[in-house]
């Protein structure tokens, strides 16, 4: 049976970690470790987790020697032994059958690399948000809490850089992506939970974490695909009021795009005379829905249940 490790980076939600920790406990499947990497927490979390460690070895617990949860996230890859590596953070929860429905897809597509289904939860309320099945059509992935992937796979594409201030797990899957491409597993295997109190990352660094990611890997993305991210990263600047960056990564966009799709967007953006009140809200709406508009998909990923 192949060992599963579970990667958590805390700090300072003890209560939230004791549900993940549990969460791990439950698995159907049993040969796992769980990894939890504290980046500094004052709040007992040590005291809780060496308590649980008494009974569950399988737990194991470390100070992050670095600093912020992608040093942290890099730490527990190295601290970790299992022939494959999941995500987890704090405030989330696997699902009963996580470990051993992943494995399994892993097993039908003989790809190293599974991307899930997840729900998302209200932390406050514990309602059920939504439910996403979503994958990308291009070469890259998100949310890293809910995949499966070889330990040897995310070694070998050089662990996550520390210095991305947000799309951390989009960039290191470019660099996965060199060596292998991920299935797609159509389940939900995991509950990330949404905490309105928590501190959320800024505009401000997901344009920089998108700006990062294209300055290092937008020349091996397939044109369309790095199009749809300079469109984004359009939308972004859009979003904050600065019409001068948005009309540079719009036009980006525009050149990369053979469907000429963006290339309409750019017109209707330099002709729009409002990005304010309503007439601003509706333009956006127009741009957002082009933005996906008829988009192809790009690679072919496999699908398993």
């Amino acid at each position: 049976m192949e060992l599963i490790s579970c990667i958590t980076p805390t700090f300072n939600r003890k209560g939230l970690l004791e549900n993940a920790i549990r969460s791990c406990v439950e698995q159907t499947y049993k040969n796992w470790e769980m990894i939890i990497i504290d980046d500094g927490s004052e709040d007992g979390t040590d005291e809780m987790v060496r308590e649980v460690q008494k009974s569950e070895t399988r737990i194991k617990y470390f100070r992050n020697p670095g600093k912020g949860a992608n040093a942290a996230r890099n730490y527990g890859i190295l601290k970790s032994t299992g022939e494959y590596l999941v995500f987890l953070d704090d405030d989330d929860e696997h699902l009963p059958h996580r470990f051993e429905s992943q494995l399994n897809a892993v097993k039908k597509s003989g790809s190293n690399f599974i991307l899930s289904g997840f729900q998302v939860k209200d932390l406050a309320t514990g309602r059920v948000i939504k439910e996403d099945f979503g994958h990308s059509k291009g070469m890259g992935a998100g949310h890293g809490v809910r995949w499966m992937i070889s330990r040897e796979l995310v070694v070998k594409a050089g662990l996550f850089d520390e210095d991305m201030p947000a799309m951390q797990e989009v960039e290191l899957s470019y660099r996965i992506a060199e060596f292998e491409n991920y299935a797609f597993h159509n389940s939900v295997v995991m509950v990330g939970g949404v905490n309105h109190t928590s501190i959320t990352k800024s505009k401000e660094k997901m344009i920089r974490g998108r700006l990062r990611l294209m300055e290092k890997h937008a020349d091996g993305m397939l044109p369309l695909e790095a199009a749809w991210w300079y469109y984004v990263i359009g939308m972004d600047y859009l979003s904050t009021g600065d019409r001068a960056e948005a009309g540079k990564f719009f036009k980006l966009a525009a050149d990369l795009d053979y469907r000429n799709i963006y290339r309409i967007a750019n017109l209707y953006f330099s002709v729009m005379r409002s990005d304010k009140g309503v007439i601003g809200r509706i333009n956006s709406k127009v741009l957002s829905l082009l933005c996906g508009f008829r988009y192809p998909e790009l690679v072919n990923h496999k699908v398993v249940s």
